[in-house]
């Protein structure tokens, strides 16, 4: 559909598909901005019930005002073509960036911390989201969190319920519903609508998988799969340090009435947990200033002897203006050609990291930036890698430390 016009919406590029219908970026010919297009699947269309209850939750969540909360701009019907437009986010989804073995405790209450804010948000304006899960979570490049496809998400009719559950397809094989599974409450599974507590066990999957990098619970069939969440346990709960331990636990209760009343709850939860740990990451060593001391809050001494000062601050300035003009006029600075990964040098005094997790690679440079850090995806000249791809290639980390 790459150059098609829906109303005064051009489509251009393809960002994903699911269950529900495919997702494009497209062009707002009226204000000229970008935008993502969703076009909703023909099932769902077709549905008059469904597409009356999509319209509905499409009108109560446009009314969201929220920053970690992607917003719903227009919804309309072109050409037998029903579509959704919504806010446009540059990121990649938090599925994306879960490595293997899981991230740090203190990151997990960070972004969990900003999806729960905005399940509280929606909640209380009355909307449920359910379809919670990964890869509707997508993370800017400065580390905010923007939760996406609310009430829009597909969830299995009741009637289809028991077919869905019972079968002994493979995972691979049980189509959208798939991607769904693991993130329903066993009520949901009974047949029971979603609900703010089914949010609130879906918010307890993805901490857990955030945290262990896994699902907690895991099936070679839907069947399978489904038995899990009814009556397993976790494996690896007991690993994940307390107080998030708690968090987890109180939100993967299998009876609802048990589990968490309301998502205000494991905000504050996790906001404590984040207050009783220490900053797993030291922040980057910055150079003293000799010619400045703290003297009290807010103040700063001046250097005894200005003359001097000034003297050597003007000596300095003399000779920078001289190097750039020399280096600008040999087209060092602005016309900097771009080199090969092989042409830069390893320094492995900043460790190794965490070898699975996703990082920015600025080519141009020779650096590669930590989801989260100011010029993460950020720069035109660049990809997306693992960290020990981009270690093995002889990129370096832009602030001299791994990402864990």
């Amino acid at each position: 559909m790459t150059g098609m016009v829906l109303a005064h919406y051009e489509i251009e590029d393809l960002l994903g598909e699911g269950g529900s219908g495919v997702v494009y970026r497209g062009r707002d010919l009226r204000l000229e901005r970008w935008v993502a297009i969703k076009i909703l699947a023909d099932h769902l269309r077709d549905d008059q019930l469904g597409w009356a209850r999509l319209l509905r939750e499409a009108r109560l969540a446009s009314n969201l005002n929220h920053p970690n909360i992607g917003a719903i701009y227009d919804l309309g019907e072109e050409a037998g073509r029903s579509y959704i437009v919504m806010e446009y986010v540059e990121g990649l989804s938090l599925s994306d960036l879960i490595p293997e073995g899981g991230m740090p405790p203190l990151q997990v209450q960070g972004y969990g911390g900003q999806i729960a804010e905005a399940l509280a948000c929606a909640h209380q304006a009355g909307v449920i989201h359910g379809d919670l899960k990964g890869s509707n979570i997508l993370v800017t490049c400065d580390g905010n969190i923007k939760l996406v496809d609310f009430g829009l998400g597909r969830r299995i009719p009741r009637s289809g319920m028991a077919d869905v559950t019972s079968s002994r397809l493979p995972l691979a094989e049980a189509g959208a519903t798939a991607g769904t599974l693991p993130y329903l409450a066993p009520e949901v599974l009974r047949g029971n609508p979603t609900s703010r507590q089914s949010d609130l066990w879906a918010l307890g999957v993805l901490l857990y998988q955030m945290v262990t990098g896994e699902l907690p619970f895991r099936g070679g069939t839907p069947f399978e799969l489904s038995m899990e969440i009814m009556v397993g346990t976790p494996r690896k709960l007991g690993q994940v340090p307390e107080p998030l331990r708690s968090t987890l636990r109180h939100c993967l209760e299998k009876d609802s009435a048990a589990r968490c009343a309301q998502a205000r709850e494991v905000v504050e939860s996790l906001a404590r947990n984040a207050r009783a740990h220490q900053p797993l990451v030291s922040a980057p060593a910055c150079a003293a200033a000799p010619a400045a001391t703290i003297t009290q809050p807010g103040k700063i001494a001046r250097p005894r002897n200005r003359r001097k000062w000034f003297a050597a601050g003007g000596v300095t300035a003399l000779v920078m203006l001289v190097l750039v003009i020399m280096l600008g006029r040999q087209g060092l600075i602005l016309h900097r050609p771009a080199r090969k990964a092989s042409e830069f040098k390893v320094n492995k005094a900043y460790g190794a990291g965490n070898p699975g997790v996703k990082v920015w690679v600025n080519t141009r440079s020779g650096t590669y930036h930590c989801a989260g850090t100011t010029w993460y995806g950020d720069t035109q000249e660049g990809e997306y890698m693992t960290q020990q791809a981009a270690q093995d290639k002889g990129y370096r980390p832009a602030a001299n430390r791994a990402c864990l």
